[in-house]
């Protein structure tokens, strides 16, 4: 009898603990919601942009919040593609744009960046073929690998004192390109980055 109730006792406690388990590793990972063109994720109480509507066009302000959700980072690919895009506002909460987040808008001729974002990813502007000039804020230390290669309209850009890495073709294929300062911070350059 007191072997029956022990074998009881030790299955219960194993599915409670597999059942803790299934829990905690479920309320790790990262939840998908979509709120009009967005698609988000949230973890730890923030919220990534993976995707948006490609029929998205004109003149867009990011929201600052999605779900009651702090947007903290353009993801991977989120706006890639959308060709109708003119003019893009990145709201303040923001603190990193992805790889391949803005690749291929070619019809986007300006971003706002805000001084939040500190990190901008690899071919994350890639062939805005429209985009005339840039102002990457004060907040930024690194540009990605061909971040804004192929921007063939490109004719100026500015790169704050904070920058301190500038990545492999970064703007490689920027034909347009007639003025680029360098500041003193920058202490590596990539290969074929102009």
């Amino acid at each position: 009898m007191k072997k029956k109730i022990g074998k009881i006792l030790f299955i219960t406690l194993t599915v409670i603990m597999l059942l803790a388990c299934v829990g905690v590793s479920s309320s790790l990972a990262a939840e998908t919601f979509t709120a009009g063109d967005y698609t988000y994720t949230v973890e730890n109480g923030e919220a990534t942009i993976t995707d948006v509507d490609e029929s998205i066009s004109g003149d867009i302000t990011i929201p600052s919040t999605l779900g009651g959700y702090s947007v903290t980072s353009i993801g991977y690919d989120a706006f890639a593609g959308c060709t109708s895009l003119t003019s893009i506002t990145i709201p303040d909460s923001v603190t990193s744009i992805g790889d391949y987040a803005f690749e291929g808008c070619t019809s986007l001729t300006s971003i706002t960046i805000p001084d939040s974002v500190t990190s901008i990813g690899s071919c994350a502007f890639m062939d805005c073929t429209s985009l005339t000039s840039i102002t990457i804020p004060d907040s930024v230390t690194s540009i990605g690998s061909t971040a804004f290669a192929w921007c063939t309209s490109l004719t100026s850009i500015t790169i704050p004192n904070s920058v301190t890495s500038i990545g492999s073709y970064a703007f490689e294929g920027c034909t347009s390109l007639t003025s680029i300062t360098i500041p003193d911070s920058v202490t590596s350059i990539g290969s074929c980055a102009f």
